[in-house]
């Protein structure tokens, strides 16, 4: 009885090991184009940043400066949305520059906690057949199956240590444009 259940959760678990790998791969494919939108982000804010900073610099100076739409610098990114919006609701147009850099982080955010889980089931999936086959003497299948597990390990931290780097630089970014967009929206007549 006890073999019969034991080989049903082996044949469960295994079953499993083919979706976490394609899993892994869709997150790994995604972490690239992330990657590369962060490239591109990085791009524009280099574009704009030293103007738009020396901008809010030259406000804070001047502490009773008051100024109009036509004055801002040319930006990019969250800049653009807000000072590109007509809405008359500051508020509710910081909420939603908020909810959309929250919205960025948190796909970043499923990488950060998804890729190690599936690296880590990955690699205990493929460790119950590798025990298997080592004790039946078969080498060539052990090897196989701990490739398998070794590589999906290394691929789901890979996810991880990569989403967590963009994730923490997005946000920086993230925190310090939303506490320039409001300080400048502060200012605006």
């Amino acid at each position: 009885m006890m073999d019969a259940l034991t080989e049903l959760l082996l044949t469960i678990s295994t079953a499993f090991l083919v979706p976490v790998i394609l899993l892994l791969l869709f997150f790994f494919a995604l972490t690239v184009a992330y990657l590369g939108g962060l490239i591109a982000e990085a791009i524009t804010r280099w574009k704009y940043e030293k103007g738009f900073k020396k901008f809010v610099t030259a406000l804070k100076a001047s502490p009773d400066k008051r100024i109009r739409m036509e004055e801002l610098p040319a930006v990019g990114g969250l800049q653009k949305k807000a000072f590109s919006s007509r809405s008359a609701d500051r508020e509710k147009l910081l909420d939603d520059i908020q909810i959309k850099s929250e919205r960025i982080l948190g796909r970043l955010m499923l990488g950060i906690r998804l890729g190690p889980i599936l690296g880590l089931a990955g690699t205990l999936i493929p460790l119950g057949p590798a025990l298997v086959a080592l004790s039946t003497g078969d080498v060539a299948a052990l090897s196989a199956k701990l490739v398998v597990a070794f590589t999906t390990t290394v691929l789901g931290l890979l996810v991880g240590g990569a989403c967590f780097a963009m994730h923490s630089l997005r946000r920086r970014w993230y925190m310090q444009d939303l506490n320039d967009i409001e300080f400048v929206l502060s200012r605006i007549d």
